[in-house]
């Protein structure tokens, strides 16, 4: 009963926008969907790779969102929107409220050209912002500070007074206002005096730009992947759909992705271009204009100050921008750029500006799941829906963004630049600005004695528990709970929480890095050859700013609760080592307090993936809070046919030896020779490519080296073209066409370039290396993946360790307990149950869930077929007497549902696989050639 209601369900809902005819898994698919964003909470779907799922998200999404839209706009129950047309066109809203609209739109109206006409009198007076916001959020992402600043502004803080086009004294651009802090002060601080800055007077137009009227925002659906490519994969399915004319949408990408700036793309880090783009950006926004007086051979002389980024001098290109923006349909980060150059404007901020009237916004996930970098691009996610492609990164990605890390050489640059500027400006600051700058002295001073001198175990206070003795490489690592990290330094009469706000509140960080590159210039390059070298000046800038924001990054990690994170400290290793071999690291463990906040503002939240398998992971570090009827889940088995696919779990090779890549056995001569005749053999029945996953660069290349003094890799080259992935990222795409060409030539007759007998091609990879994850091996490029092993962790590694500990800790009743509920009605994910060894569980999904991507390579559509062999003999051992299904465990148990149902079991001779093979390539060889 309950599968045909939900069938019923199903037939009632049209995809119309679905460019073909779908299959029955994917209107299942988009039907899950569409009722998880009816219902809200968190879905987690799964979809194999090659089903059309990222189509199959859009479809479904976007239809949801322009029936929420009819149904706002009507403003009736849904259950009556499905009963009547919404054609009609009818307007039942009363007369009252028609005219509070209109009353309430001639009120903007006014307020905004009062807003104007005020603005222009202040530039008549010489009058303008003073600049009070940070050079960047130094806590998180490097756009916070453009959100500060106009936070500042809308809460009456930034004041405007009379000011100089000049100074006299070169240094007064340097002084930090005067910070106070103590109980009578504002929340927020005050900053009491306000130093001179030199600015011209800015347009009309720039006034009206910077007055824009509040738009109301629509209802969005944000869409999120990993990276940019991923993201123009979305973008190009997008545009196959009627909703890239119906709905409008915005890309957001990077600055480093979307400068257009030659100067500042020349700085080549992201880290380095956000901080130059920000800084031209406040020298616009804050009118830092005009002129200043510099000393040279014992006279003053004029210099221009920096007028900001040429990019965003026209106002009017940048709202020229945004109009072809409301107009050209789903455009990805490319045509982004190539609109930015056609019009000679800024393509990243014009997106930024296009975000409020988007109803879609395409962007990174990293850029939605940092609070500071959702507030400075404008992105509210109250009551929207949210869908996360590629979810299998997501608590990787939320721990990363909020782990941060700071070296002893960063520390000592800062301390460095710190006292100059103290030495210097010491009679003029405010005492409360001393203050704090000798505390920050003192916390880095601590800071380094702790890398310098690392306390020895027996004298280290307790960690409860938390083991204080880690080896990574030659050194020693010390990694605890953050109370017994602060208790260890001496600081705990610093009030970390205090010195944070004044970080972020008073400038020090743009002040003293701008000194510090001042003295820097002036002791390499004469003043005579100077000029014009505002951009590249600012390379050495930020680099030290880049060290002040990891010690600021740092100061707020220890201000997390001690259950949260760990500090793990690596010291300086070597009586004479150079300081950057130390750094003290914030290891972010509590994923879910981050992520809870996404998930109370969404409406609904879409976690979807290829292979999310075991999604128990997702359940344990994300939302382990949630009631279980917030949580719904749905799996989809492949569109290929069962005879497509060939997975082999095998025990034994050619020669008869079981298969044991465990770490103490995996480097013997039996198992790396056993491996090499396994390899030989297979290629000479699978045609074309195969593509071979080691656990390891070091694994591969010491088998590489064994076959090769072996004379084991000559025969299997007799027989196929063997490559090896680079470590070089940029070697990558040549080695890729240089397989592809090799399987080309092989299934082309009348080539006679290649050598002997050679069919084809092997290609040697690693588990999370750079083909083991976005690469598509379809078709002929993976006719046979083969997985060497299991690509455990390195049970060495203090941050895994740490994190099984943290999961270990959490109570029983955190699990979501018997979680079963279906969006769809498919089955496949099983439910959690409450797991005494969570962070055993949390290793052992780590490793299969590299399996799984890794094997998930080969089929990429429904046409095509692949064998996938499952080399180690503990795979084949949780299969039970009564069949794959019927016991399954071990971990074969996490492989995704449409391997797991088709899984051979092979424990016996080599022959049965070579015969299961012959016969797999020969039927799926002739249906191809039966195909029209």
């Amino acid at each position: 009963m309950e599968d045909e209601k939900e069938k019923e369900e199903a037939a009632q809902l049209e995809f119309s926008a679905f460019p073909f005819k779908p299959y029955g898994i994917q209107t299942r698919f988009m039907t899950a969907v569409y009722r998880a964003l009816q219902q809200g909470g968190v879905a987690i779907v799964e979809s194999p790779t090659g089903t059309g799922k990222t189509l199959s998200l859009i479809c479904s999404a976007l239809k949801w969102l322009e029936d929420e839209h009819a149904l706002r706009l009507v403003g009736r129950p849904k259950a009556e929107l499905q009963s009547s047309s919404l054609s009609n066109g009818v307007d039942e809203d009363p007369d009252w409220m028609r005219d509070f609209e209109v009353n309430k739109e001639e009120q903007r109206r006014r307020e905004k050209e009062e807003r104007k006409q005020q603005l222009k009198k202040l530039q008549k007076s010489n009058l303008s912002m003073s600049r009070v916001s940070t050079a960047r959020s130094f806590f998180g992402d490097a756009e916070e500070d453009d959100a500060y600043f106009n936070r500042k502004r809308q809460n009456g803080q930034v004041k405007k007074k009379s000011v100089r086009i000049s100074s006299a004294n070169e240094d007064d651009e340097f002084l930090i206002e005067d910070y106070c802090s103590d109980d009578n002060a504002p929340r927020d601080g005050a900053l009491k005096r306000k130093t001179n800055k030199d600015v011209s007077s800015s347009s009309d137009e720039d006034v009206e730009e910077d007055d824009d009227e509040e738009e109301v925002e629509p209802l969005k659906v944000f869409f999120c992947s990993r990276t940019h490519s991923q993201l123009s994969q979305f973008v190009g399915e997008l545009q196959r759909t009627a909703f890239n004319s119906s709905l409008q949408s915005v890309t957001i990408g990077s600055r480093k992705t979307l400068c257009i700036n030659p100067e500042v793309m020349k700085l080549g880090s992201s880290a380095r271009i956000n901080e130059c783009c920000l800084e031209l950006h406040k020298s616009k926004s804050n009118e830092q204009t005009g002129t200043k007086f510099v000393k040279e051979a014992g006279k003053q002389r004029k210099m221009s100050k920096s007028a900001g980024c040429p990019m965003l001098q026209k106002k009017k290109l940048q709202r020229q921008f945004k109009d072809e923006l409301a107009k050209s349909g789903a455009l990805d980060i490319e045509d982004l750029l190539k609109l930015g150059h056609r019009l000679g404007t800024c393509p990243y901020y014009g997106a930024r500006q296009a975000v409020p009237a988007a109803d879609l916004v395409v962007l990174p996930y990293q850029s939605l799941l940092h609070s500071a970098t959702r507030e400075s691009l404008g992105v509210k996610l109250k009551d929207c829906v949210i869908i996360i492609d590629e979810a299998h990164n997501l608590v990787d990605t939320v721990t990363s963004i909020h782990s941060c890390q700071v070296t002893a050489s960063q520390l000592q640059q800062v301390s460095s630049q710190l006292s100059e500027y103290l030495e210097k400006f010491k009679a003029r600051l405010a005492e409360g600005n001393c203050h704090y700058i000798q505390t920050l002295l003192q916390l880095i001073k601590a800071f380094l004695d702790r890398l310098s001198a690392p306390k020895a175990t027996s004298s280290a206070p307790s960690h409860r528990g938390i083991s204080n003795g880690a080896d990574i490489g030659a050194k020693k690592a010390d990694i605890m709970n953050i109370n017994d990290f602060s208790f260890s330094l001496g600081i705990e009469s610093i009030n970390l929480f205090k010195l944070r706000r004044y970080i972020k509140e008073s400038n020090i960080v743009h002040k003293v890095s701008s000194y510090g590159e001042k003295i820097a210039l002036e002791q390499i390059i004469p003043l005579q050859q100077r000029n014009g070298l505002a951009i590249g000046s600012m390379l050495q800038s930020s680099s030290s700013m880049t060290g002040f924001h990891a010690l600021a990054d740092v100061i707020l990690a220890l201000t997390n609760a001690d259950a949260d994170g760990r500090i793990l400290v690596v010291p300086n290793s070597g009586k004479n080592c150079e300081p950057t071999d130390g750094y003290i690291k914030f290891v972010m463990l509590n994923a879910a307090k981050h992520f809870i906040e996404v998930v109370k503002e969404a409406r609904a939240v879409v976690l979807a993936g290829g292979t999310l398998q075991p999604i128990s992971q997702l359940y344990d570090c994300l939302f382990p809070h949630l009631p279980p009827e917030k949580v719904h889940t749905f799996s989809c088995g492949h569109i290929v046919p069962p005879d497509s696919i060939l997975p082999i779990a095998l025990a034994r090779g050619p020669g008869g030896h079981t298969f044991n890549f465990t770490y103490q056995s995996r480097g013997t001569p039996i198992m790396v020779d056993e491996l090499g005749r396994l390899i030989s053999n297979i290629s000479s029945v699978v045609p074309e490519g195969i593509v071979v996953f080691f656990p390891s660069f070091e694994y591969e290349n010491q088998v590489y080296t064994a076959w090769e003094s072996k004379g084991i890799l000559a025969a299997i080259e007799a027989k196929k073209h063997v490559l090896r992935e680079p470590r070089n990222t940029s070697a990558v795409e040549a080695t890729l066409q240089e397989y592809k060409e090799s399987i080309t030539q092989a299934s082309d007759k009348a080539d006679k370039t290649m050598k002997g007998n050679q069919r084809g091609a092997i290609l040697l990879c690693v588990v999370g290396g750079k083909m083991s994850e976005g690469i598509n091996f379809s078709d002929g490029m993976g006719r046979c993946v083969v997985m060497v092993g299991l690509p455990y962790p390195s049970p060495s590694d203090p941050e895994l360790m740490e994190r099984m500990r943290y999961l270990d800790s959490l109570p029983t009743n955190q699990i979501i307990s018997g979680s079963d509920k279906l969006v769809g009605g498919v089955s496949g994910i099983p439910s959690l149950q409450p797991c005494r060894q969570r962070g055993r569980e949390y290793y052992e999904n780590l490793c299969m869930k590299a399996v799984n991507q890794s094997i998930g390579r080969a089929i990429r559509h429904i046409g095509d077929y692949a064998a996938i062999l499952l080399v180690d003999a503990r795979y084949t051992s949780g299969f039970g007497p009564q069949g794959p299904n019927a016991s399954l465990s071990g971990p074969a148990s996490k492989l995704p549902g449409w391997i797991k149902e088709r899984l051979v079991n092979v424990t016996g001779s080599f022959g049965e696989v070579h015969r299961l093979l012959h016969q797999f390539f020969k039927l799926n060889q002739q249906r191809c050639k039966l195909v029209p």
